[in-house]
């Protein structure tokens, strides 16, 4: 798992359960575990979730959600600098078609194609437009998994406040029917107290609901935006720089170029 969110969700889930911890009995009250509760958030969620997508995609839900909290291959901008600034020294000094035995050494995919793709096309604007689309694909990509989980975490606090609902119709009823049968003068004390633990298990479904929408649901869709973020950036280097070897433009040019794309602290002069 990603070191990052190990930590957050280590000190978020932490901070709950002392939250929930009763200090005078010195457990956690059994109020706050409700499969019940459970049921009715994430199976809704779930099942709007369902009906909102189609099948196939959130079926690959845990797939996308495994990218926000696995382990992830940091892509350092810098190197993407250099590899490119090395290919096109060599594209320059032999031609763009020298570079065909590198690209089954090449791990990035967008850098693979591209200049697969540079070496079979002769208009720059094409080659432009094929590096643009391949972008635009890959960020509606990424957005279809964002939404989704975005759109979960509104999902679980609604669920969660239906159940809340729920508890509460069913808490009134039961109170109404107690109340027609004995004298509400000698039971006042006892339906009280029904009353309040009541509430409190209805309370339960709600606090499911923020729980999941915004420690689960709406951090993985905000990692998956981080995420996506940082594979444009990188790809708009790769883009450049493949526009740039197209041209046959000098490596020390590409390199200034590509520069521009890094923060001041991480640039470098040879």
């Amino acid at each position: 798992m990603d070191f990052g969110t190990a930590i957050g969700l280590i000190i978020g889930l932490g901070l709950i359960l002392f939250g929930m911890f009763d200090y005078q009995s010195q457990t956690i009250p059994q109020t706050f575990f409700s499969g019940q509760a459970i049921a009715i958030v994430l199976g809704g969620t779930l099942a709007a979730t369902v009906v909102n997508y189609p099948l196939k995609q959130v079926l690959q839900m845990f797939r996308v959600a495994w990218k926000a909290f696995g382990k992830r291959i940091v892509v350092d901008p810098a190197e993407i600098i250099e590899q490119l600034v090395d290919y096109g020294r060599r594209a320059k000094k032999e031609g763009i078609i020298a570079l065909e035995n590198t690209l089954p050494q090449i791990k990035n995919h967008y850098l693979r194609i591209g200049l697969g793709h540079a070496m079979l096309v002769r208009d720059s604007k094409k080659l432009e437009l094929f590096l643009d689309s391949e972008m635009d694909s890959m960020i509606k990509r990424h957005q279809r998994g964002q939404e989704m989980f975005y759109n979960m975490g509104t999902y679980a606090p609604a669920f969660g406040l239906l159940g809340t609902v729920m508890g509460l119709i069913q808490m009134m009823t039961q109170q109404a029917q107690q109340s027609s049968v004995s004298s509400y003068a000698s039971q006042m004390q006892d339906s009280m107290g029904q009353l309040l633990h009541g509430m409190g298990i209805a309370l339960v479904t709600t606090f499911y609901g923020v729980l999941l929408a915004n420690l689960i649901f709406i951090p993985i869709a905000g990692k998956l935006k981080a995420l996506s973020d940082e594979e444009v950036h990188v790809n708009e280097i790769i883009k450049a720089g493949i526009l740039s070897i197209h041209a046959k433009e000098n490596h020390y040019l590409i390199k200034e170029k590509l520069m521009t794309y890094l923060e001041k602290e991480q640039r470098t002069e040879d």
